[in-house]
């Protein structure tokens, strides 16, 4: 992590402002330290560069045996969503990508968060937009999916490019602090959708546009034969769009319902786009 970090990390408890204690830098990055919270003195370490805000308080059951489920399979992921889904998708999986981002209208020098980033799919199509006067910072839960995703930014030398370790109903940001969020993958088995639906607005700047994307058939496709052959191989496409637990200071929200096929390897990745402003 860099120093300018600290202009939008917060406690994700309590929100208060950090202090950073450093034990080892390299090139103006803090690989190894902590930072402690100045208004409830919780401490967070940081490892290899990376923040870590997850106290153990701070996962229920359902979110833990993710975090463990993602930490197993990190490298086997990263090798699907690398270079198998845009070798079966016959490029759409990289073009869809685009279009998400794209969804964020976001210009150079903009300041974005991925949440749930994963191995890091999102960064490159992410930061071709804000370039290098961006500012770009990526959360998971998962250390291991983490690992991968720095080897990627390193790889590129993104200096714009910020990891952290949270959970995402309790992000360590403050208010106001990003012009556009994007999360892909992940909300349908968050343990309390509401509440990180919550904190996606907060962290938001008014009129920034959120980008969310997941899982998901829509009501009529579960009904067709092809539907119900996806829904048994996997009961994430059940899945709706969260609507119904969003906060109420959001404006615009639209909805759409796509599916990527692959006539290579006779595949289809069902989904829904949910789409909304910060009032």
């Amino acid at each position: 992590m860099r120093k300018e970090s600290l202009q939008f990390l917060c406690c994700p408890i309590c929100h208060g402002d950090l202090k950073l204690i450093l034990n080892k830098t390299s090139n103006d990055v803090f690989l190894f330290g902590s930072l402690e919270c100045e208004s409830c003195s919780r401490t967070y370490k940081i490892k290899n560069g990376i923040p870590d805000f997850l106290l153990p308080e701070m996962l229920n059951e359902k979110d833990k045996q993710w975090m463990l489920t993602y930490d197993r399979m990190a490298l086997g992921y990263d090798i699907i969503m690398s270079y198998l889904a845009p070798l079966f998708s016959i490029g759409r999986e990289p073009f869809e990508r685009c279009a998400w981002v794209r969804r964020l209208r976001i210009r150079r020098g903009a300041s974005v968060l991925d949440i749930s980033t994963g191995t890091g799919r999102n960064l490159p199509f992410i930061n071709r937009h804000i370039g290098p006067q961006g500012r770009l910072a990526a959360m998971d839960i998962s250390n291991g999916m983490l690992a991968y995703a720095k080897i990627k930014i390193d790889r590129k030398r993104w200096k714009n490019v910020e990891l952290q370790r949270a959970n995402a109903s309790l992000l360590p940001y403050k208010e106001n602090s990003f012009d556009a969020v994007i999360h892909v993958g992940g909300v349908n088995t968050f343990g309390d959708r509401a509440k990180a639906l919550k904190e996606m607005v907060r962290v938001a700047k008014s009129n920034a546009r959120i980008v969310i994307v997941d899982e998901g058939l829509s009501p009529h496709n579960q009904k067709t034969f092809l539907g119900n052959f996806l829904i048994r191989t996997n009961a994430l496409y059940k899945c709706e769009p969260p609507t119904m637990l969003l906060p109420e200071n959001v404006k615009n929200l639209a909805v759409q319902w796509r599916i990527t096929y692959s006539a290579l390897v006779n595949m289809s990745w069902p989904f829904y786009l949910l789409e909304f402003e910060k009032a």
